[in-house]
């Protein structure tokens, strides 16, 4: 009698075919990626990186060799052993995807590996309760968690901040976007990979071969149970709110930070529970009215600009990733890339300053809703998508205020309608017209392979041009720019601002440097056509958030910032206001993109809502709040979510911003609103 043995080689035609593609899918990758088995020593010399050939092979020969054996163990055996597989496989999930994305895992306490085992035991039981194999959980479990952590990482390095559960309404978004990145896979990622198909071949080693041994019934219960388990772990993790219970909580002001001492999964868990718009503490009609009536007695903001009898035309340009880092002085680059606004905040003809944006590298829709509303992000969930999540009815914001004064209102935008959901937002925002790539009017010229400024702005006035020939009414345009986008590693795109003493250094940044002189130089001529114009024009300017680029720039240009100040600053992004008739020029040395659309009605010399008098008020008290933090007008700053001397006020905003946008039923019209106040005319 044969003697039975546990583990057998066998070389059969199904096997040798698994094993020869799993050489053929390691060979591809590693090919592909040849580049990862060398590294530079200190002298600049390539040598071979030991560590990672050696790992990568051996993960591929494992992987091979488990291809070629079979085991001889018993159904029950089989079963039991694959489910402690789909036990132990979340610990695989957790640590791989956090290596990856460089956390600092091995020093979170043990209640904080049980946090994050727990997000990833969600992702196997329910590849359980789909599959009811093993191999089918280490699949779907594994390649969701692996996918997750890899996007994870680009999408760190890309914009600054971790996946946060609602980027994922931003899908679209992010495929329209994603070309003008550079992907460069790391050590790390592909022996992830290897790894991966290493445990799911194991799972399938492990599995038992022809009929079930278990009755149907028996195996339609235990799926049942991996999906009982998968919902008490959601019940745990987000109505019960465990993960805070579990020491993980969310840094709103630097969710990168925040996430490498949670863990990837654990933050990304934790940010669920702010998804929902709760009221805000002491919210109540009667508070409303309390706070509407007290406007009353407050004077109208003096107008900042004397246009004449006729309303001026309006023009609100948001420009992507702009912000002046000449203004630290700490680097010098050469040439000056921002030589004509520079020289405008210099002439005493503007009305210029600092902006604070709540978003860093990405998410240009918050900075338009905090512009366009007046409202604040730091009242709403962390990571939230206004537009994406909650304008889905008529709202009050700027171009609905100009309504009331007959203005036209243009959104122009050179990317695809369908990002951010735009074409949906837009009109409930109260534009008539949305002018984006597919409608240019404009030939498009293109930088680093998008829609230029000096493209944008040649829109501008041809939508200038073409309403005054067409219409007598008042023209309100708001153009959202792309030509800065991220993605600064165009190597057909020439270089011209270098970083003094740095040259060649950080070639992200000098890119970027150089994408920000031509923005200047397309202004110079948008202004040079509207200064020339009969008729007066009011043009607001201001950047989005920064850009992403090289930590070692950012630190070095940062060297004089400590802390959270240093934090702060990364927020910083530069306004103007510009008249081709008489301002009262002036610096604002702080000021949040929610008090913006304030000053432009004050600066085209029209009133606003009793809203926007209250903002105009508040500012002088608060004029920076934004979802990472606020700064009072002595410019002491303070935490996002601290307690501070000005909760009070912050709590009165809350209120009103609340009834403004998400109150449908109780809303106060009337001091929202110009023409339910009977104000339609100039």
């Amino acid at each position: 009698m044969k003697e039975k043995r546990f583990l057998r080689l066998c070389a059969c035609r199904r096997n040798l075919l698994a094993a020869a593609l799993v050489f053929a899918a390691s060979a591809l990758i590693f090919g592909m990626e040849w580049g990862l088995a060398f590294y530079e020593n200190l002298n600049g010399r390539r040598e071979p990186c030991w560590w990672y050939i050696w790992t990568y092979g051996g993960l591929t020969a494992l992987s091979a060799a488990l291809c070629l054996v079979e085991l001889d163990i018993s159904a029950a055996a089989g079963h039991r052993l694959g489910w402690l597989l789909v036990l132990v496989l979340p610990v695989w999930a957790f640590v791989t995807v956090d290596v990856i994305n460089g956390t600092k895992l091995w020093s979170f306490p043990h209640i904080r590996w049980a946090a994050n085992y727990l997000c990833y035991l969600l992702l196997f039981a329910l590849g359980y309760a789909l599959t009811g194999r093993a191999w089918g959980a280490a699949a779907i479990g594994g390649a969701v968690a692996l996918t997750f952590g890899i996007a994870n990482y680009f999408v760190v390095q890309f914009r600054g901040q971790p996946i946060l559960p609602w980027d994922f309404q931003s899908f679209s978004t992010a495929l329209t976007v994603s070309g003008g990145y550079e992907y460069v896979p790391t050590r790390k990622m592909t022996v992830a990979v290897m790894s991966y198909l290493c445990a799911v071949i194991g799972c399938m080693k492990l599995s038992p071969k022809g009929k079930p041994a278990a009755p149907r019934r028996a195996r339609r219960l235990e799926r049942l149970c991996a999906l009982g388990v998968a919902v008490a772990v959601t019940v745990v993790l987000l109505p019960l709110n465990g993960l805070e219970s579990m020491g993980v909580s969310v840094w709103s002001w630097n969710q990168k930070a925040s996430s490498e001492l949670t863990g990837i999964a654990a933050g990304f868990f934790a940010n669920v529970q702010y998804m929902l718009v709760d009221r805000p503490e002491g919210y109540s009609l009667s508070k409303v009215n309390r706070l509407a009536a007290a406007q009353e007695q407050d004077p109208e903001p003096a107008p900042l600009g004397r246009p004449g009898d006729q309303p001026p035309t309006i023009i609100a340009i948001m420009n992507e990733s702009m912000t002046d880092l000449g203004s630290f002085g700490t680097l010098e680059f050469q040439p000056d890339n921002m030589p004509r606004i520079h020289g405008l905040q210099k002439s005493g003809k503007a009305i210029w300053g600092t902006a604070y944006s709540s978003v860093y590298g990405g998410n240009t829709c918050n900075s338009e809703y905090e512009f366009l509303s007046g409202n604040s992000m730091s009242f709403l969930p962390n990571g939230s998508k206004p537009y994406q999540q909650y304008v889905d009815s008529p709202q009050t914001a700027l171009p609905s205020i100009l309504k009331g004064y007959g203005y036209h209102c243009v959104a122009v935008h050179p990317g695809d309608r369908g990002a951010w959901q735009r074409i949906e937002a837009y009109p409930h925002m109260g534009f008539d017209e949305f002018v984006d790539a597919e409608v240019f009017d404009v030939k498009r010229s293109f930088e680093h392979r998008l829609t230029s400024d000096r493209s944008c702005y040649e829109q501008l006035i041809y939508e200038y041009e073409r309403w005054k020939e067409v219409d007598g009414s008042p023209l309100f345009l708001f153009n959202v720019t792309i030509q800065n986008h991220g993605g600064y590693e165009d190597e057909s795109y020439e270089t011209q601002v270098r970083v003094k003493g740095h040259e060649g250094q950080w070639p992200r940044a000098e890119q970027y440097l150089t994408l920000t002189k031509s923005s200047d130089e397309a202004l110079g001529s948008l202004f040079e056509y509207f200064e020339h114009t009969g008729d007066p024009v009011v043009i607001l300017f201001f950047g989005d958030h920064w850009p992403k680029l090289e930590e070692g720039f950012v630190s070095q240009l940062l060297r004089e910032k400590r802390g959270f100040s240093a934090t702060m600053a990364q927020y910083q992004v530069p306004f103007f206001l510009w008249a081709n008739y008489p301002l009262e020029a002036q610096e604002i040395e702080r000021v949040s993109l929610n008090y913006l659309s304030g000053l432009l009605l004050r600066a085209a010399g029209l009133e606003g809502t009793g809203y926007t008098k209250y903002l105009e008020g508040l500012r002088r008290t608060l004029p920076v709040i934004t979802d990472i933090g606020m700064m009072d007008s002595r410019g002491s700053l303070y935490r996002a979510g601290e307690r501070s001397p000005f909760d009070s006020l912050l709590r009165d905003y809350a209120v009103l911003q609340y009834n403004n946008s998400f109150d449908e039923e109780n809303k106060l019209e009337s001091f929202f609103s110009r023409q339910a106040a009977g104000e339609g005319e100039r």
